[in-house]
């Protein structure tokens, strides 16, 4: 298996119904967040429904990694430590990931939140084509 990173890059605004269930079950309800999928036909159809809304693309370890560690959230005020994934049975965020990759664990039943959320990508979002890990990467620089 592998991950997906989705970014929620449009607002709320006139979006249909069937759409807005489809963010809602991805876990994007807000412009600038994003999530990290497992990834499936199920999941690929869902991000394809929804596709003017979301920019999507596959995630390497690493950067998935990465991204527990600085974004993850355990409530709306408190950061994912390693502490706290001590407590729950799970000794560091890499293994965290793995779990999560091998659809060993559910984020939901061990507290984390399944969702991140970003600031503003910085210097916007580019006009051109561009990657849900250059998005991540413009969210995610130094500073916020």
């Amino acid at each position: 298996m592998s991950l997906l990173i989705a970014i929620r890059i449009k607002g709320t605004i006139n979006v249909r119904e069937d759409v807005k269930r489809t963010l809602e079950m991805l876990h994007l309800k807000r412009k600038f967040n994003a999530t990290v999928l497992r990834d499936s036909p199920v999941v690929r159809g869902m991000l394809q429904k929804a596709k003017d809304y979301v920019v999507w693309q596959e995630l390497p370890f690493e950067k998935a990694v990465e991204l527990f560690q600085k974004r993850g959230r355990v409530s709306k005020r408190r950061r994912l430590t390693l502490e706290y994934l001590n407590s729950k049975g799970i000794n560091s965020f890499e293994t965290l990931v793995k779990l999560y990759d091998e659809g060993k664990i559910k984020l939901k039943l061990i507290g984390v939140k399944p969702y991140f959320g970003l600031p503003p990508p910085k210097k916007g979002i580019p006009r051109r084509k561009y990657t849900a890990l250059e998005l991540l990467e413009r969210m995610t620089q130094n500073g916020n």
